[in-house]
C-alpha cells in the first residue's frame, strides 16, 4: 500500500474514532493496537506496548506537568487569582473599554501563575463578563477579552502543553518556555491596544469609559497583593532563565511556593489542598493516557515506513523551506476548526518535527509557532474548546455571537504567527541569553 494512502488511512480513522466521542487516549491506543498487530504481526507484539508505554512516562522533563498544574490549582480554589484581578483593576485608568483591558492584564499575570487556559477562560467569564455586561459591554467585546485573557496561558510559562510539546518534539523544556515568552508578553501588549482602539472606533460596545476614582493610597495597598505572585512568577521563570534551576525543580518551587502564598493569606485549608490534589492527579492521569498513546503512535509511524517515506516527500519538494513551514501551520490551522489541541499536536509533530530538523530550521522556533497555533486552535469556530467553556459558564449568550466576538482574536494570533515566521530572532533572542 502507497505511504500517503496508508497516512490518509490512519488519519481518518483517527478523526472517525475522535468524532464517535471516544477520549483522545483511547482512541490512539485502538490504532495503535491495530497498527502492531498489522506491521509487527500478530498479538505477541502488543508486548512492545507495554515497554513502550513504561518508557514513555517514565521520563524527568514530564515532571513540570502535574507540578504546573497543581500550582495553578492551588491559587484558583483559594480565591488568589481574584485578587490579582482586583489589584490589576486598581491601576487601570481612564482608556475606554477599560474592563477589557483589566482582563487582559489579569490574564497575562495569571498565565504566569496557572498553565490552564480552560481554568483562565472560565474564572474571567465568571467573574469580569458579568460586570461587562452590567456596565453596557457588548459581547464582541466581554467575549473577545476573556478569550484572548486565556488563551495567554499556553504561552506564559509555566505552561503544561508547552512542557507535553517540548517532550513530543524532543527539544528542550527550558528553553521552550523561556522562547514563548517574548510572543506571549507581545500577543498581551497587542490586546492592551486593540481593545481601546476598537472602543474609540465603535463607542457603543463598551458606554462606560469612565472608571470609577481610586485613590492612590488604595492603589500601593493592592501592590500587597501582587508582589507576592510577582515573586512567584520569579521562582518559576527567573530561575530557569539565571539557570539556577531546572523547569522540574522550579515546577516543585513553584507548587510549595503557592501553597505557602495561599496560607500566607489564610486561603489554604484542607478542603482547598484535597480539591487541588485530586483535580491535578486526575488531569495528570489523563495527560500521561495521551502521551503513551502518542508515543506509540510514532513508532507505528516509523515501523510502518510512513514517517520516513513522508519525510522525504517533504524535503524534496521543490519549495523554499519557510514555505513548506507555512503549509504546516495551515495545516495545524485548519485541524483547529475541528478537533482539540493535544490530538493536533498528537497527530502533527511526530511527522512535521522531522521535517523541520531535515531542513536545518530551528526545532524551538518551529515549536513556539505551533504553541501559538494551538492556543489559536482553542478558539477557533466552530469547534474550539473555549468557545464552549465560555458559552457553559455564560449560556445566556448565543453560540454565534461568541463565534463572532473570537474572530478578531483568530486574526490577531494569526498575524503574529505570521510575523514571528518571517522574523525568527524575536523568538531566538531571549533563549540565547540564558545562563546554562
Amino acid at each position: 500500500m502507497a505511504w500517503s494512502l496508508l497516512l490518509a488511512l490512519m488519519f481518518l480513522a483517527l478523526l472517525a474514532l475522535f468524532a464517535s466521542g471516544l477520549p483522545v487516549a483511547f482512541a490512539f491506543m485502538l490504532i495503535n493496537i491495530a497498527g502492531f498487530i498489522v506491521f509487527v504481526g500478530g498479538l505477541d507484539s502488543l508486548s512492545l506496548l507495554i515497554g513502550s508505554a513504561f518508557d514513555s512516562v517514565a521520563s524527568f522533563p514530564l515532571v513540570p506537568i502535574p507540578l504546573f498544574i497543581l500550582m495553578g490549582e492551588i491559587l484558583l480554589r483559594s480565591g488568589l487569582a481574584a485578587l490579582t484581578i482586583d489589584a490589576v483593576d486598581r491601576w487601570v485608568g481612564r482608556l475606554p473599554g477599560r474592563l477589557s483591558v483589566v482582563t487582559t492584564g489579569a490574564g497575562t499575570i495569571f498565565a504566569a501563575l496557572s498553565g490552564s487556559s480552560m481554568a483562565t477562560t472560565a474564572m474571567f467569564a465568571s467573574t469580569l463578563t458579568p460586570e461587562m455586561v452590567r456596565r453596557g459591554y457588548k459581547p464582541q467585546l466581554s467575549v473577545a477579552s476573556v478569550l484572548a485573557a486565556g488563551g495567554l496561558a499556553v504561552l506564559i510559562p509555566p505552561s503544561a502543553l508547552a512542557v507535553l510539546l517540548a517532550v513530543l518534539a524532543s527539544v528542550s523544556v527550558a528553553k521552550l518556555l523561556i522562547a514563548s515568552i517574548v510572543p506571549g508578553l507581545m500577543l498581551a501588549a497587542i490586546y492592551v491596544l486593540y481593545f481601546p482602539l476598537r472602543v474609540l472606533i465603535q463607542p457603543h460596545l463598551a458606554p462606560d469609559a469612565e472608571p470609577v476614582a481610586v485613590a492612590l493610597r488604595d492603589r500601593i495597598r493592592s501592590l500587597m497583593h501582587l508582589v507576592p505572585l510577582a515573586l512567584l512568577m520569579l521562582v518559576v521563570t527567573g530561575f530557569i532563565f539565571l539557570g539556577i534551576a531546572t523547569p522540574s525543580e522550579t515546577a516543585a518551587m513553584g507548587a510549595v511556593a503557592s501553597a505557602l502564598v495561599a496560607a500566607a493569606y489564610g486561603r489554604l485549608n484542607v478542603a482547598v489542598l484535597r480539591e487541588s490534589l485530586l483535580a491535578t492527579a486526575k488531569v495528570t492521569a489523563i495527560v500521561l493516557l495521551i502521551i503513551i498513546g502518542s508515543k506509540a503512535y510514532s513508532q507505528l509511524l516509523a515501523i510502518s515506513g510512513v514517517a520516513a517515506q513522508f519525510v522525504q516527500f517533504a524535503t524534496e519538494l521543490q519549495l523554499l523551506p519557510i514555505v513548506k513551514v507555512a503549509g504546516m501551520m495551515l495545516v495545524v490551522f485548519i485541524l483547529g476548526m475541528f478537533i482539540d489541541q493535544i490530538s493536533i499536536m498528537l497527530i502533527t509533530v511526530p511527522i512535521f518535527m522531522p521535517i523541520v530538523v531535515q531542513m536545518g530550521m530551528d526545532p524551538i522556533w518551529f515549536s513556539v509557532c505551533m504553541l501559538i497555533n494551538l492556543e489559536l486552535a482553542g478558539i477557533t469556530p466552530p469547534f474550539g474548546l473555549q468557545l464552549f467553556v465560555m458559552k457553559g459558564v455564560r449560556p445566556e449568550f448565543a453560540l454565534t455571537d461568541i463565534y463572532m466576538a473570537a474572530l478578531p482574536i483568530v486574526v490577531i494570533q494569526a498575524l503574529v504567527i505570521a510575523f514571528l515566521m518571517l522574523f525568527p530572532p524575536v523568538v531566538a533572542w531571549l533563549p540565547s541569553l540564558m545562563l546554562q
